[in-house]
């Protein structure tokens, strides 16, 4: 296996250039980087920074690394079509995705992990070649849930399923029965920042986040860091509640301790579809 890296922004390309230091053989920047978060890639990987519509310029130096198999990883801005500056390959791409363009994320990533593999290129999620980074089932923290924080999360996972069948969010915020905000193109941090001064008195709010429904396992799998712990602790929240094996967990020690310090809930849970 020849591993090449499509990296957004974030700290899950470098968890993972670091952890496959010896399987690594290129990294495509797809988003403009800071110097001091692309020092963490390991040294003498060749490095390409390019836009996300320069696909012709991507496969040649891909192909030119005889890269077999490549992992999508870390945030990336949704452009505006006039913004892609497609290339001729980026066009003819861009036909074969049609309507996938201006549908939800799920549904475009999807369309282009089938064009990718159109190109005799086998791509893996960053769970398959990091296992660690899939959140565990279980109380992953000290503080425990109550039967109201269990109530909360219920109605957070009917609210998301929902939202997921359209193609949208992979997170929502409740408070004591009530759904506080829904995630759509800002992100969870965003989100989070939001709905902070919605909360009402009494026990706080819960962010509560998984997987679509129809979600590619491969790609843009729902992820949260120490930033997020961050996040929450600063609005007020009482936890996270995160579906377990279909969440990324990113520097769990980190996130575990600022959650115990925090007196902040993190719990893995299984999500069911049932109403």
């Amino acid at each position: 296996m020849r591993l090449g890296l499509l990296c957004g922004k974030g700290r899950l390309p470098y968890l993972l250039a670091r952890a496959q230091r010896h399987n690594t053989f290129a990294i495509v920047c797809l988003e403009d980087l800071e110097e001091e978060t692309t020092e963490n890639f390991p040294s003498g990987i060749p490095c390409l920074q390019t836009s996300i519509g320069a696909i012709g310029k991507i496969l040649r130096f891909l192909k030119a690394h005889q890269i077999d198999t490549i992992v999508m990883a870390g945030a990336l801005r949704r452009p505006t079509l006039s913004e892609l500056k497609l290339d001729v390959v980026g066009i003819k791409w861009s036909a074969h995705l049609g309507r996938r363009l201006f549908q939800g994320d799920d549904a475009l990533l999807s369309g282009i992990t089938a064009l990718l593999e159109r190109e005799k290129l086998t791509v893996l999620g960053a769970h398959e070649i990091m296992t660690s980074l899939l959140t565990p089932a279980g109380i992953l923290s000290k503080k425990a849930l109550t039967p109201e924080d269990q109530e909360d999360i219920t109605v957070g996972i009917r609210v998301m399923r929902q939202l997921g069948k359209t193609d949208v969010g992979q997170a929502v915020v409740v408070q004591q029965g009530l759904t506080l905000g829904v995630e759509a193109i800002e992100g969870t941090q965003e989100l989070i920042k939001r709905c902070a001064s919605f909360q009402r008195a009494g026990r706080a709010a819960i962010l509560v986040k998984g997987a679509k429904p129809q979600q590619e396992m491969r790609v843009d799998l729902p992820t949260i860091g120490s930033e997020t712990l961050e996040a929450l602790h600063i609005a007020g929240f009482r936890g996270v509640a995160l579906e377990a094996g279909k969440t990324l967990l990113l520097d769990r020690e980190i996130v575990l301790e600022k959650a115990d310090s925090y007196e902040i809930f993190v719990a893995g849970m299984e999500f069911s579809y049932a109403s």
